[in-house]
Order: C-alpha cells, then sequence, then structure tokens
C-alpha cells in the first residue's frame, strides 16, 4: 500500500484528474456539436403537392435580436457589440440607452429628454451638454453608437 504523500498516491489522482477532464472535454465536445449540427441542417417544410422548401434564413438583424447566451439568457450589450451591433442614440428606446455601459436609468433620462429638446444629436459633443455625461463616459460609450462621427 502506498504511504500518503508517496508517488504511487499522486499517480494515481493524477490519472483521476487526467480521466475527468477527458470526460468532460468529450461531453462539451459533443454537446457544442449537436448544437451547431441543430443549427446548421434546418429541417425542411413539406408542401401540400408533395415538394419540399427550405425554410428562409432570418437576416443577421433579426438574429442579433433574438439571439441569447447559452449561459446567461439574452444577450448583454456587450455581446451584441462584439456581435457588430451598434445603438443609434438618436432612435434608441430608454431600455436600450440605460443597457449602454456606465449609462444608469437617470442619465438615460436625461438624455432622452435632451434629445427631443434638441430634435436630434449631431456629433459626440452633442452629448457632453447632457447631465451625468462627462468626456470620460462619452469616450466609454461611443463604440457602441452608430451613425456618430469618429467613434
Amino acid at each position: 500500500m502506498p504511504k500518503q504523500g508517496s508517488r504511487e498516491g499522486s499517480r494515481g489522482k493524477r490519472r483521476g484528474v487526467l480521466v475527468l477532464s477527458l470526460i468532460l472535454l468529450v461531453w462539451n465536445v459533443l454537446a457544442s456539436a449537436g448544437r451547431v449540427a441543430s443549427g446548421v441542417f434546418t429541417p425542411a417544410i413539406a408542401r401540400i403537392d408533395g415538394s419540399s422548401v427550405l425554410r428562409p434564413v432570418p437576416d443577421n438583424e433579426a438574429v442579433l435580436h433574438f439571439a441569447e447566451s447559452p449561459r446567461s439568457g439574452p444577450l448583454t450589450i456587450r455581446q451584441k457589440y462584439l456581435l457588430g451591433k451598434r445603438i443609434d442614440i438618436n432612435l434608441a428606446s430608454l431600455a436600450e440607452i440605460s443597457d449602454l455601459p456606465g449609462i444608469s436609468d437617470t442619465v438615460a433620462a436625461a438624455l432622452v429628454k435632451e434629445r427631443d429638446r434638441l430634435g436630434r444629436f449631431r456629433s459626440p459633443e452633442d452629448l457632453l451638454g447632457v447631465k451625468g455625461i462627462k468626456a470620460k463616459r462619452l469616450q466609454k460609450i461611443l463604440p457602441f453608437l452608430a451613425n456618430m462621427p469618429n467613434n
């Protein structure tokens, strides 16, 4: 029987950890492959006359709108940003604006109020006139904004 702390005992532990890691790896690969396969191979819709037609693939905007993260549910604004989605500050709702990093509901409401007063924001510097938005916060949200120069 191996002594505690000996090489024989630790080899068995290492093998156990290795086997467990291998099982988890295979499990994740199979789960990912199943998810990819279900998205790639869309079933055909049968018509009354017997012919089949594939379902239309939704456009990118619809995919972004309905996309969900497998772990946390709906995508965050940062995840949408990584997928190429930007917010038009002149058309965005209060909820969309408050999802921007560093923007609270109060600042979002002030932003909407200022937008309604001005008609629309023409440049990023216009946002500096909103109470609660300073240069540092503007630099933080600028990459998330569409149709704004210098972002």
